[in-house]
Formats: structure tokens, sequence, C-alpha cells
């Protein structure tokens, strides 16, 4: 029998997942709404929320997207990230790898074995 794979896995190279608080979570219909706001933005994959967490979870390729970006989207629908001290650091940590990742996809590739290029 095939192990069912989690749909909220990262798949590709540079796609990341994040779990994001949101106190004002509280119905199915809120949810309706931050999923639909958040799908709409490009190099996002997959959304799904929590409501008995208030918490969304985001797919995304890192190349096309940030944390910034969804955090903006979330808090203009009216539903803004939890904002504690804690989630402050996890979402500036989640902004410097989205920025890593994006420049690490855009980098040059690396000299053919190991030689310095001449």
């Amino acid at each position: 029998m095939a192990k069912a794979q989690d749909p909220m896995k990262p798949v590709g190279t540079w796609e990341v997942r994040h779990r994001i608080k949101i106190p004002a979570l509280v119905h199915a219909a809120d949810a309706m709404v931050v999923e639909r706001a958040v799908s709409a933005l490009p190099g996002v994959c997959k959304v799904a929320t929590d409501v008995e967490k208030h918490q969304v979870i985001v797919r995304y390729d890192a190349t096309q997207s940030a944390y910034q970006v969804i955090a903006d989207v979330l808090e203009n629908t009216g539903f803004p990230p939890l904002d504690s001290w804690w989630s402050r650091f996890k979402g500036n940590w989640f902004q410097f790898s989205d920025t890593n990742a994006r420049d690490n996809a855009n980098a040059p590739p690396p000299a053919c074995c190991n030689k310095p290029p001449k």
C-alpha cells in the first residue's frame, strides 16, 4: 500500500511551507476569505486553514512570492498575523530565508569540477 503524500509538504526545490497564526480567524467563512485572498497571489501552490488553531498554512515558491507579501495581503484582507515578539521573530526569519532562496535561485551556476574560472 502506497503512503499518501502530505499535500502541504514542499515538493519543488524553492517551495516553502509556513504556518501563520491569525487571531481573527474564528469562522469557516473567515477561512474561505483568507484562502481565496492568499491563493490569488503568484507563486502560491496551496493554502490550508485551521480555524481551531487560528492559523493558515501556506505552501509557495520562494522565487515568486515572499512571506511579507502574504502577510500584507492578510492584513489588507482584515486578518493580520499575530503580533507577538515570537511571531515577529518568525516572520523576520521567514523573510530572510525567502530572500536567501530567491538569491540562490538567481545565482550563476558553480564552476565545473571545482576548477576556478580562468
